[in-house]
């Protein structure tokens, strides 16, 4: 199988796997526990925590475990219940979907063809009234950067609460938490190689708690920790920076080796290595993707499925329309691609084209 799915979750880092299940010992106790496997324990999570921060540029008690972005992101907005809000059409559905479900005033931001988010809408939409500002780092769908430096910079006098879904972001563009000039950012280890269900949350101010249980995490989130996910995060972050220019590699490998007709969803110049978007008018996504997954290959349309077809990409019909979004695939890659991987899938979307265009 060739796997170019990475957005939408890695795959696992063989070699962290292995040191963990060999070194399982280290990993079994509660880590809030006094014996000596708890403070064990205890240790590497606090050593994982300590990397964590240093990979953000933040300090150690500014990192809160949880289990993923989707439940930082969810703390986040449960915090500023019926206040005024500025966000984005194109963010993550863990945003979009929360707002929905809220008594606050939303005000979403409609993306360019670039896949931008244009700094002057958000200093349109900021008013007195405004006490929550959220944007992707990077978006999950298209891969535009977006302007979260220069958007900090605006409102670093505000009285308005700044949030970063840094999710793609992490292993991709190097972080300094205080350059963006965020309040609070959330990230996901199992888009690095890590393991599925943790993630944690950078914030400069406290909030209130989402989760009472016990005393984890300061007091500030009740659970008992997961250090083995803790520990497959922390891990997974230097190898990643290194594969990112490959990654790079292989995204310039696949536009070149496409002899079909089709178009690059946003602009290649502000995009991560790591996800490609693209147009392919002469054919819906769902049929290419399933002749694709027939002969091996995993992609994405770039959003959830429903009764088993693809719906539209809510990310690409805003920069563009509901008819190109039907004709989209994101291809998003990671460390196990090999240049092989991508000339094959390549060589597939070719000849699938050449089979249509000859009857």
């Amino acid at each position: 199988m060739i796997y170019l799915d990475y957005a939408a979750t890695s795959l696992k880092r063989g070699d962290i796997l292995k040191y963990i299940m060999e070194n399982k010992e280290l990993f079994d106790a509660n880590p809030d526990s006094v014996h000596s496997m708890g403070r064990r324990a205890s240790a590497l999570l606090d050593q994982a925590r300590g990397k964590l921060a240093d990979s953000i540029c933040a300090e150690p008690d500014e990192i809160i475990f949880t289990s993923g972005a989707s439940e930082s992101n969810n703390w986040v907005l449960d915090n500023f219940r019926g206040d005024e809000i500025v966000s984005s059409k194109i963010e993550h559905a863990s945003i979009l979907n929360k707002l929905d479900h809220t008594d606050s005033k939303i005000t979403l931001l409609n993306a360019g063809q670039d896949g931008l988010i244009k700094v002057e809408d958000i200093k349109r939409a900021v008013n007195d009234q405004t006490k929550l500002v959220t944007i992707q780092y990077v978006n999950n769908e298209s891969g535009a950067i977006q302007p979260v430096k220069e958007i900090g910079e605006f409102l670093k006098d505000k009285d308005v609460w700044f949030h970063v879904d840094c999710t793609q972001a992490l292993g991709h563009i190097k972080i300094d938490i205080n350059e963006i000039g965020c309040d609070s950012a959330s990230f996901s280890g199992h888009k690095l190689g890590g393991l599925n269900g943790f993630g944690f949350l950078y914030a400069r101010k406290p909030l209130e708690n989402l989760i009472y249980g016990g005393e984890q995490e300061n007091k500030r989130r009740g659970g008992t920790s997961f250090v083995a996910g803790a520990f497959s995060m922390s891990e997974s972050i230097e190898p990643m920076y290194k594969e990112n220019e490959s990654l790079r590699e292989l995204k310039k490998l696949m536009l070149e080796n496409l002899r079909v007709p089709y178009e690059v969803n946003g602009d290649l110049k502000v995009q991560s290595n790591h996800i490609l978007n693209l147009y392919f008018p002469f054919e819906r996504n769902d049929l290419l993707m399933t002749y694709l997954d027939m002969n091996g290959v995993c992609v994405s349309a770039g959003s959830a499925c429903s009764a088993g077809s693809p719906e539209p990409s809510y990310v690409i019909s805003n920069m563009y329309d509901e008819d190109r979004a039907r004709k989209s695939i994101r291809f998003s890659f990671g460390f196990a691609n090999k240049k092989d991987d991508i000339i094959k899938t390549c060589d597939l979307i070719n000849d699938f084209y050449e089979r249509n265009e000859n009857g």
